[in-house]
């Protein structure tokens, strides 16, 4: 699909965010948005042209972030095809490849240790060492669709069907909390708490220690991305009903924002404390909104008039403030620090997936026609 990207709003520049000076994580993009915050913030600078390193093909769609080995040597790809595959990030050759008896929708979760978690819709969550070898398997009551993260102590959280868990290192289950409806957001880490959303309207916080509940919120509709964690450790979400929201730590709603369509993706956060979102139609569109609740700008991309079509999560921040991020005109796009459309990479489906930057500047883009690409810088 050959379409040129919109501005749906008059004036230039309509993303142009500040740069601020943040922390972001070091190393490998190891799970969903880099860090257990999910901020999205990378380190490095992506590329200001198209120019490809190579594509590989891995037989499924892909609608899961590609994540990477701490060396950022071997990159880990789930997915719908049933598969967890390994490749080389010199070339894109094929290292391993492990059957995960049905789709994979999440990020692979890489371990300090390098063992990778992923789960699938075989009701099962894997740990996988990393030459391949399943470590363990562990059998689930639901479909295990969330990427994966460490808590404090060591143990890894995940969710399955309408079940959050903890797991120990060894496989068997610390502790488990069951909310109302599916949870489908990959849980974030907010101080010693888990923030998590569900499909039963409502914002979830949990001690990480014992998944016992802290606070409940209702928001009115389903929270189907993951939350993004703020620096003062206040709480972003995004909704079905058409909303940015902003929780205090405890719980209170501070406010909300309306994002005119549909929030499904995981939510991202800006050096300089902006969140950003990608929305769904009639107008799809990705939204920079302050920390008071004020939409500075937005960059559309054509959509369908449908309210089911358009851009399934937030953009990724280079270290030069460039946005990153892929949509479901079967294209990636690039957009400069001050706004600008910087390049449009067609691939051969939807791009849902989030991006991942490497640390040299080299871009991963995963698309549903069951290919990824390496562009470099």
């Amino acid at each position: 699909m050959a379409l040129d990207p919109i501005v749906l709003e008059a004036g230039a520049a309509l993303l142009r965010g500040e740069l601020g000076d943040a922390a972001v994580a070091e190393g490998g993009t190891r799970m969903q948005h880099g860090d257990p915050r999910r901020t999205h913030r990378a380190r490095g600078r992506g590329p200001k042209t198209i120019q490809v390193g190579w594509k590989a093909n891995v037989d499924g769609p892909v609608a899961a972030q590609v994540t990477s080995s701490s060396d950022e040597d071997t990159l880990y790809v789930a997915t719908l095809g049933g598969d967890l595959i390994a490749l080389a990030r010199t070339d894109g050759t094929r290292r391993w490849t492990v059957k995960l008896g049905d789709r994979a929708y999440a990020a692979p979760f890489v371990h300090d240790d390098g063992t990778i978690w992923v789960g699938s819709d075989a009701k099962k969550m894997f740990a996988i060492s990393p030459k391949g070898e399943v470590v363990h398997r562990l059998d689930l009551e639901g479909e295990a669709d969330t990427s994966a993260l460490a808590l404090p102590d060591g143990n890894i959280v995940f969710a399955a069907g309408n079940q959050v868990l903890a797991v120990r290192r060894g496989g068997d289950v610390a502790w488990r909390f069951a909310a109302k409806s599916k949870v489908f957001t990959a849980p974030a880490l907010s101080g010693t708490r888990v923030v998590f959303g569900s499909q039963d309207d409502a914002v979830y916080a949990l001690e990480a220690s014992s998944g016992a509940l802290a606070w409940r919120v209702p928001l009115g509709a389903d929270v189907d991305g993951a939350p993004v964690i703020a620096d003062d450790g206040s709480i972003y979400v995004g909704t079905d009903r058409s909303e940015v929201v902003l929780l205090a730590p405890d719980g209170g709603t501070l406010w909300a924002a309306d994002a005119g369509g549909y929030v499904r993706g995981g939510l991202s956060l800006a050096r300089n404390g902006d969140v950003l979102a990608g929305t769904y139609g009639p107008a799809p569109r990705v939204l920079r909104v302050s920390p008071e609740g004020v939409v500075r700008g937005s960059f559309g991309v054509q959509g369908t008039g449908a309210k089911e079509f358009g851009i399934h999560g937030a953009p990724l921040e280079d270290d030069d403030g460039a946005l990153y991020f892929g949509a479901q005109d079967d294209a990636a796009y690039a957009l400069d620090p001050d706004g600008k459309v910087r390049w449009r990479f067609p691939t051969g489906a939807d791009v849902d997936a989030p991006l991942t930057l490497l640390s040299d500047g080299a871009l991963v883009v995963p698309s549903e026609d069951g290919s990824v690409t390496l562009l470099v810088p």
